[in-house]
C-alpha cells in the first residue's frame, strides 16, 4: 500500500529518522546548555559552596569542574551538529571520542596551568586598595606575621571556564558580625570606586601564628590552619 507514492515502510523509516533527530537535537541543547550552567554556579554561585572548607584559595572543584563544563558543552555542539546533518549514534559516538575527548584534555592541562600556576600573586595591581580599604575599618586585629599591619592578606586568583580573575581577601580575628560588615562596606567602597575585579573576602577566627628560636638564637615563625566562619562575595 502507497501514500502519495511512497511505501509505508520508507514513510516508517522517515519518521523515526525524523524522531531519532529531534531526540539528538535535544540531547545536544541540554548538553550545551549544562555546560555554561554548571560553570556559573559552581565558580562563584555554589550553594553548595564546596571550596569554603578548604585551607587553600582554589579547592578541588576548581579542578574538575571547568573541564567538565569543557566536555558537557563540546558534546551538545557534536550532537546538535549531528541532529542537523542527521548522523547516525555510532557516528556521534566516535566524533565524541575523536574529537571531544582529547580537546577536553587538552583544556583540562590549560586549565591546570591557568588556576594553579597563576594564582598567588597581584597580577592586577587592586590588592593594595582593598588591602587598605578593609584596614580602615579600623576592627581587625594587628597581625601576628606582620607586626604593625592589620591581618588582612589580599591575592589574585583565576576560577571558571573562561579563567575569570578574582581578588581573594583572607581577614583575621573578626568575627563579630557586626565588625565584618564594616570591613565588608569598605571593601565595596573601592570595589565601586576603583572598579576591581570581584572580590571574595573570607574571615577567620584568628591568625593561627607561632614563633620559635632556634638553638643559634634565630627566630622563625610557621602558621597553622585557622576556622573558616564566614565568606562573602563582591561584585
Amino acid at each position: 500500500m502507497e501514500s502519495e507514492g511512497r511505501p509505508a515502510g520508507m514513510i516508517g523509516r522517515i519518521a523515526n529518522d525524523n524522531h531519532s533527530s529531534r531526540d539528538t537535537m535535544i540531547t545536544g541543547v541540554v548538553l550545551l546548555a549544562s555546560g555554561p550552567t554548571l560553570n556559573y554556579l559552581f565558580e562563584r554561585h555554589n550553594v553548595f559552596k564546596l571550596w569554603e572548607n578548604s585551607r587553600y584559595p582554589i579547592s578541588w572543584a576548581d579542578l574538575f569542574y571547568p573541564p567538565l563544563c569543557v566536555f558537557l558543552s563540546l558534546t551538545g555542539i557534536v550532537f546538535v551538529g549531528g541532529a542537523i546533518g542527521r548522523t547516525s549514534f555510532r557516528q556521534l559516538r566516535k566524533l565524541t571520542f575523536m574529537i571531544v575527548i582529547p580537546v577536553t584534555i587538552l583544556y583540562a592541562l590549560l586549565a591546570f596551568v591557568m588556576q594553579f600556576m597563576q594564582t598567588g600573586a597581584d597580577r592586577l595591581g587592586e590588592c593594595p586598595g582593598l588591602d587598605q580599604a578593609a584596614s580602615s575599618s579600623n576592627v581587625i586585629p594587628d597581625s601576628k606575621q606582620r607586626p604593625g599591619y592589620a591581618a588582612v592578606g589580599c591575592a589574585v586568583e583565576r576560577r571558571g571556564v573562561f579563567f575569570s580573575y578574582y581578588n581573594y581577601m583572607w581577614v583575621y580575628g573578626v568575627t563579630d558580625a557586626a565588625a565584618q560588615q564594616r570591613v565588608l562596606d569598605g571593601i565595596a567602597v573601592q570595589f565601586r570606586q576603583a572598579h576591581t575585579h570581584p572580590v571574595q573576602v573570607m574571615f577567620y577566627d584568628k591568625e593561627n601564628w607561632s614563633v620559635r628560636q632556634l638553638e643559634n638564637g634565630r627566630t622563625v615563625g610557621s602558621g597553622g590552619p585557622s576556622k573558616l566562619i564566614r565568606v562573602v562575595d563582591i561584585g
